[in-house]
């Protein structure tokens, strides 16, 4: 999978970022096999389930 590290202005942490879209409830992320290619299409969908917010931090607070 392709990632791109980008530098925060204020924090200068490392932030890895990745291709994702959703088509009809499924999420799918692109697939790292060329850098830099402009014509890849190589997608893999991907497990993944939105929950609400109060879910997430009750989870979070839990940890």
């Amino acid at each position: 999978m392709k990632t791109t590290k980008v530098r925060c202005a204020y924090c200068h942490d490392i932030i890895e970022t990745k291709y994702v879209y959703a088509h009809n409830n499924q999420v799918y992320v692109k697939n790292n096999t060329e850098p830099n290619s402009m014509t890849d299409t190589d997608w893999s969908p991907i497990n993944f389930q939105w929950i609400p917010v109060l879910q997430l931090q009750e989870r979070l607070e839990i940890q």
